[in-house]
């Protein structure tokens, strides 16, 4: 930098640089978007068919045993259902409380989107301030 520039200006290696890094981060978010919207599909649909457990109880059913591999099971209950509530433990809850943790999760999943989105916007943002060459602002930390 020649004498009498602002300490703030940046040469057009470091706004490159920061440009990719900027992109990069707005590629990283917009692939945890993507991966938090298919959650929240899957959690959708178990909303929906814990809605439907009354008409279930006696019918024949599919059961997942992974990699596309399936089961033929009745199921014998609409009163309780078994829920994952991480590190590999199941519970076995009754329908009404299993729907309240699907929707505390889909609310969840939601505040968590809306947060990436924001993220995102910031992201777009500083990127073209770097485009115009305007150089972000940074913390003092």
């Amino acid at each position: 930098m020649a004498e009498g520039e602002g300490s703030r200006k940046m040469s057009r290696e470091e706004l490159a640089y920061m440009e990719r890094v900027y992109q990069n981060q707005y590629m990283m978010v917009g692939n945890a978007i993507n991966s938090a919207l298919e959650e929240l599909q899957e959690l959708n649909s178990a909303s929906k068919s814990l809605e439907e457990m009354d008409k279930v109880a006696g019918k024949e059913s599919f059961a997942s045993v992974g990699a596309d591999f399936y089961l033929r099971s009745q199921i014998k209950s609409d009163s309780k259902v078994i829920v994952g509530v991480g590190g590999g433990f199941l519970i076995e809850k009754p329908v009404d409380q299993a729907k309240a943790a699907v929707k505390k999760r889909i609310d969840a999943k939601n505040e968590m989107v809306n947060k990436l989105v924001k993220s995102r916007k910031e992201l777009e943002t500083a990127i073209l301030g770097l485009e115009s060459g305007v150089a972000p602002e940074q913390g003092s930390g």
